[in-house]
Order: C-alpha cells, then sequence, then structure tokens
C-alpha cells in the first residue's frame, strides 16, 4: 500500500490508498490515521507548521485518495470503521476516488463525510465472492455467508447514499460500474472535480470576468461587477426553474383541457346513442301496435269469409279440452261496424283458436 505521500497542511491530512485492501495495507492506513490524529499524535509530538500537537491540537479533518481495485471485505470493513469512528471523534472525513475505488474500495469510499470524485474515474459495486471447495453442506454454508456479507454491504451503500436498499442490491447483482455523473447522480459521491474544482463551477466559470481580472487586478469596480454578474446568473437560474415550472402547469392545463373536450365528446356519443334506444323503442311499439291490427283485420275478415260462404262453424274448445261452446267467429260475422270491434277485442282470444281450427 502506498502510504509515503503523507501531506499535513493547516490541520488538514491526507492520505493515499493506492493498492488492494488486504491486512497489510489496513494495518499501515489505521497506523496513519491514529499518527495523524487524538492520543498518537500527541504522544509523537507531531508539528503542524511551527505547533507541537496537543490534544485540542490535533487535525480537524483527513482526505482519504483512493485508487483501488478492492479486495478484502473484512480489512475494508476495518478501515471503513476506523475513518467512521474518527467521524465521530469530530474528524470531518474526505474520501476522494482518483482512478478506481472498486469492491471494498467503493465501500471505504462510503466512509466519508464528504465524498468526491475526479472526472475520468470510476466507481465498480458487486456482490461479494469467494473461492470455496468442499461437500454440498460446505458449499452452502459459504453461499449463506456471502449473502449475509452482501446484505451487509448493500446496507452501507444504501444508509451512506440514501438509497433503496433492494435497487442498491440488484445494481451489485449486475456488477454496476459507474461514472463520475452516474456516481453524484447515485449519491454515492456529492461532488465530480475536474482540474481540482468542482465539475460544475469549471463548467459555469466566467471566462471573460477573468481575463478583466487579470487585466485590472485588485480593481474594486472590477469585483463588484464580477458579484453583480454571479447575482444575474443567479436569478437567471432561479428565473429558468420558474419557467420551467410554469411550462409543466401549462402543459397540464391544455392536459386538462383536452381530457374535458373527449369527456364531451363521449358525453354527446352517449346521449345520441340514449336518443336512438327512446326512438327505436317508439318505432318497435307503432310496429307492435300495427301487427296487432293487422291481426284483428284479418281475423274479421275471416270470420266474413266463413260467414258468406255458409262454411260450418269450428269447434270451440273449452277451457278444459271440451268441444262445446260459443261460435265466437260467427258471432263476429253477425255483427257490424264498433261492435264488431268491440266484440274481437273482447273475444279476440277466443276467436284466434276457432280460426286455427
Amino acid at each position: 500500500m502506498n502510504l509515503q505521500h503523507l501531506e499535513i497542511e493547516n490541520r488538514k491530512g491526507k492520505l493515499k490508498l493506492n493498492d488492494g485492501v488486504y491486512k497489510e495495507s489496513a494495518d499501515k492506513l489505521i497506523e496513519e490515521l491514529e499518527t495523524l490524529y487524538g492520543p498518537a499524535a500527541v504522544a509523537a509530538q507531531m508539528r503542524i507548521g511551527d505547533i507541537v500537537c496537543a490534544a485540542d491540537d490535533a487535525l480537524e479533518s483527513v482526505e482519504v485518495e483512493i485508487n483501488s481495485p478492492g479486495g478484502s471485505v473484512f480489512e475494508g470493513n476495518r478501515i471503513y470503521n476506523a475513518l467512521r469512528g474518527m467521524s465521530a471523534r469530530g474528524v470531518e472525513i474526505t474520501t476522494t476516488v482518483n482512478g478506481l475505488a472498486a469492491s471494498m474500495g467503493s465501500v471505504i469510499l462510503m466512509a466519508g463525510d464528504k465524498r468526491r470524485m475526479t472526472t475520468g474515474s470510476r466507481i465498480m459495486i458487486h456482490e461479494a465472492s469467494t473461492v470455496a471447495w468442499g461437500d454440498a453442506r460446505a458449499l452452502r454454508k459459504n453461499a449463506d455467508l456471502l449473502e449475509g456479507i452482501s446484505a451487509e454491504i448493500a446496507g452501507i451503500y444504501a444508509e451512506r447514499t440514501g438509497g433503496d436498499q433492494k435497487a442498491i442490491r440488484s445494481l451489485m447483482f449486475a456488477e454496476t460500474w459507474m461514472t463520475a455523473d452516474e456516481a453524484k447522480e447515485n449519491g454515492f459521491v456529492h461532488t465530480v472535480t475536474k482540474d481540482g474544482k468542482p465539475k460544475a463551477e469549471f463548467d459555469n466559470e466566467n471566462k471573460a470576468m477573468s481575463i478583466l481580472s487579470k487585466l485590472f487586478p485588485g480593481n474594486d469596480q472590477v469585483a463588484e461587477l464580477e458579484a453583480t454578474i454571479a447575482e444575474t446568473e443567479t436569478l437567471r437560474a432561479e428565473l429558468a426553474d420558474a419557467q420551467a415550472k410554469i411550462t409543466e402547469l401549462t402543459g397540464l392545463a391544455e392536459a386538462n383541457a383536452a381530457l374535458q373536450t373527449e369527456l364531451a365528446d363521449v358525453q354527446a356519443k352517449l346521449n345520441e346513442a340514449a336518443k336512438l334506444a327512446n326512438e327505436n323503442a317508439e318505432t318497435i311499439a307503432e310496429l307492435q301496435a300495427k301487427a296487432e291490427k293487422v291481426d284483428e283485420l284479418a281475423a274479421i275478415k275471416a270470420a266474413e269469409i266463413l260467414a258468406s260462404t255458409g262454411h260450418p262453424a269450428p269447434v270451440q274448445l273449452t277451457g278444459d279440452g271440451g268441444s262445446t261452446g260459443t261460435d265466437y267467429v260467427a258471432e263476429l260475422g253477425k255483427l257490424q261496424g264498433a261492435d264488431r270491434t268491440a266484440y274481437y277485442n273482447e273475444h279476440k282470444a277466443e276467436i284466434r283458436k276457432q280460426m286455427k281450427k
């Protein structure tokens, strides 16, 4: 593990992890951390500039620069817990990915109170793995161990990123590689740096004002103008956000209007269908009435024909199947006009039965 580049400046320490994660590298890193802060720093009479460390003079912050392919889960957890322990004692921990933070290297990254990543670097997360041999019981035991370790690592990622543990576990199953921007989007780092500056600050840097500052160093008017431009940029960003919200609301209003139009069309179609149903009902009723009228006229006409030809009256069936009763057809033939119609309506069923006979 490369720890030769130990730097101390303004009560800030910096370590570089340029190696895999295993027992020797973990021992060295933890030893260096204790040298930078707390009792070990005091005992060693470590100097910060012209000051010899006392308990209150130990380092206020430590940055760990990471370029590691990962390694042992247990040694990685030792480093992670040592850094989190220092954070609990009031030391601000900054972890920075400069190159690669893979496997347990990415877990060590999570120990930072502030987490940074340089452009072009990568983070890789995956399920815990091992090489195992033995019978089915031994392999099953190893599988259960790996399952528990992977769940614990997913829990660390979820706690430190604020993400969903199940979703993160899915990323681990897929062995996910993340760029700096993707890592920031997923909450693994807070800041992406470019040329030693936060990327957003670098990208938004005002080139013209930098030139003015160089041309007129120390000029108060230039400083005021820079401040005004910065304020203008802030207002412009706020205006853009407001415009985006207005556009969103306008889109919702248009969608609502379109929905209302569709609802009106549907209601019109329903009204038309109801009207057609009513019209059809009236038509059916009229046709039924006409059919009954035709039946009535046909029966009357048949009775008249029978009566005029001297056709013998059909046998009238009684309700119990007998053969005696009134000859309704003959009686109908004797009547005229309204009397005939009234008689038919009164004995319609009987007349029809006799006509069928």
